[in-house]
């Protein structure tokens, strides 16, 4: 039998201080422009046929559809601009690649494993989140600088630590 990996249901959105996104905003555009006013389609299915209008809308943190979290698909590479509900900017990314089974979830992802005692993770951009063994990391337990992500105590021994940037 094969391992299965356990994955969120759907991507989650925060605010800068890592709280779920209230009522946001989500602009899905071409890459390399600004997503406002170059948006490209964007779904909520994987066979492409259910248009989602822009902005997309958060609730919870999640992308919305009807009131219910939903999943976001793309069938090219994107940028993307979330916004909280007052329009001020959390996040952007001029050429966004990373998918999830063909949908937008983060920006990118790079997994390192704790070793119990490194607490220095050479990373090239800040992430806009981070989880040990599927737990969210609260912001007030790491920070970010030249040398990559500095946390305040060393990630258990074999934990994986997602950073999504």
């Amino acid at each position: 039998m094969s391992a299965l990996s356990i994955q969120p249901t759907y991507p989650i959105f925060t605010e800068t201080d890592g709280q779920p996104l209230e009522n946001g905003y989500i602009w899905i555009g071409a890459t390399n422009l600004d997503p406002q006013v170059n948006p490209i389609n964007v779904y909520f299915d994987a066979a492409l046929t259910i248009l989602a209008p822009q902005p997309i809308r958060t609730l919870g943190g999640y992308p919305s559809r009807n009131g219910t979290p939903a999943r976001l698909y793309v069938n090219s590479d994107y940028s993307i601009r979330v916004q909280n509900n007052k329009g001020s900017l959390v996040y952007s990314a001029p050429a966004a690649t990373e998918r999830y089974n063909g949908s937008v979830v983060v920006f990118g992802e790079s997994n390192a494993t704790g070793d119990g005692i490194q607490v220095l993770f050479p990373l090239a951009s800040e992430p806009a989140s981070i989880y040990i063994n599927g737990v969210y990391q609260n912001k007030n337990t790491y920070s970010y600088g030249i040398g990559g992500v500095l946390f305040s105590e060393a990630p258990p021994i074999t934990s994986v630590i997602e950073f999504l940037v």
